[in-house]
């Protein structure tokens, strides 16, 4: 007898959350398992017989192990999602989405973690002035990436879901301006109108809007990693 997928993640990861979304996209009913990276809990040896790499977000769908975000979105919506319209075998546009979330991955996210793994990791009560720079032209090259109303065309799809959690949190940090990138806004403004948008986003933002004030104003050093 099938029993319903886990999903272990933290709230603070934007990895984690393009998941939560992907997952309430589909509208799947999966047991969500919080794993305080901070605390350590990915490192426990339970964990380790899981996922040997030790990163969240993970999936255990039924025996069925996956990690990375971007494969776990893919997987969600090839196998719960087919007709969903977030993933599609249409060789160009599933070439698009997939651009998208390396996208994301290598640059985005790569970039983000640049910034936030020098208060989580380092220890250290700043961010780089060139890290930030950095992070910042990320943001410029998504702009000029948003040629349609979404990341990938036209319509929804996981690549939104992937590249939102990684720029949001990215917009908490520099704070940029609607004047400078107003595609990027006017993109997530139609995200957020998603009905499970503030749910997902809401307390990942929070946690990490919180993470960033204490670590910057007085740096315990320590911390924890996640998973792409």
């Amino acid at each position: 007898m099938s029993s319903k997928p886990v999903l272990y993640t933290h709230t603070i990861s934007p990895a984690g959350r393009a998941v939560e979304l992907t997952v309430k996209a589909l509208n799947l009913d999966v047991d969500v398992r919080e794993m305080n990276v901070f605390k350590g809990q990915h490192m426990s040896d339970e964990f380790k017989k899981l996922n040997p790499v030790q990163t969240i977000p993970t999936l255990d769908d039924n025996g069925f192990v996956l990690w990375d975000s971007h494969a776990i979105m893919i997987y969600l919506a090839r196998r719960y999602g087919a007709d969903s319209g977030l993933y599609t075998d249409e060789y160009e546009q599933q070439a698009r989405i997939n651009a998208a979330l390396f996208f994301e991955s290598s640059i985005l996210f790569a970039r983000l973690r640049f910034c936030t793994d020098n208060l989580t990791v380092l220890g250290k009560s700043a961010i780089p002035e060139e890290n930030l720079q950095r992070a910042l032209e990320g943001l410029q090259r998504l702009e000029r990436m948003l040629q349609s109303e979404y990341v990938a065309g036209d319509q929804l799809t996981i690549a939104d879901l992937s590249c939102v959690s990684s720029v949001a949190t990215l917009h908490l940090m520099l704070k940029p301006s609607a004047e400078e990138f107003p595609k990027t806004f006017a993109w997530m403004e139609r995200l957020s109108k998603l009905p499970y948008y503030g749910e997902v986003m809401g307390r990942g933002l929070k946690a990490a809007g919180e993470l960033m004030q204490t670590l910057g104003s007085k740096n315990s050093g320590g911390g924890g990693s996640d998973g792409n």
